[in-house]
């Protein structure tokens, strides 16, 4: 696998491990959600907070199922690894599952509840991930490959798949987590 690749996944492993002891947990799962709650400025209680931490949790147990080889309930790096070359690389069963994730949370972006997620929108969703306001702009641009002025949940999977396949650095998918973290 070509080293930017495996770069990129070591880089989100980095972001999905929060609090940085070296495992992804639940724990570190529930911390991403909050950053978003936080960023989108809802409350955890409201019914779009608990959407969120809904489709957190089941993004847990797909990452669990998918990438906790010895079930112990932690993910580790190596596990992280092999489980992204398979899902992605080598085309594994993720896929259904993924997209009912993706889609809950650009459920949760869509905040003006026009059934878009547009430039703003999405925005805030990239700043919880360390993007700048510069940057935001251009993955956008990058990942709104119909132009249409709003990301859909095909254009997002389709830029996820291609940030862990791709190792071109100028690709939509390219731009899905802070550049600083992609170049090696």
């Amino acid at each position: 696998m070509k080293q930017v690749l495996r770069h990129r996944i070591d880089s989100t492993f980095a972001h999905y491990d929060v609090n940085g002891n070296g495992v992804i947990e639940l724990a570190d799962i529930y911390a991403l959600a909050n950053r978003l709650l936080r960023a989108f400025g809802e409350p955890a209680a409201s019914e779009r907070g608990r959407d969120l931490v809904e489709a957190y949790d089941r993004f847990w147990e797909v990452l669990v199922d998918h990438c906790d080889a010895d079930r112990d309930g932690k993910i580790g790096p190596g596990e992280y690894r092999e489980a992204m070359i398979e899902a992605f690389v080598d085309h594994g069963p993720f896929d259904a599952d993924f997209l009912e994730v993706v889609q809950s949370l650009l459920d949760i972006a869509d905040t003006n509840g026009d059934g878009r997620v547009d430039a703003a929108e999405f925005g805030v969703l990239l700043r919880a991930r360390g993007l700048g306001e510069e940057e935001c702009g251009m993955a956008f641009a990058h990942l709104d490959t119909d132009g249409d002025g709003a990301i859909s949940v095909q254009e997002y999977v389709a830029a996820v798949r291609d940030y862990y396949t791709n190792p071109d650095e100028d690709t939509p998918g390219s731009w899905l987590y802070p550049k600083a973290l992609q170049h090696i």
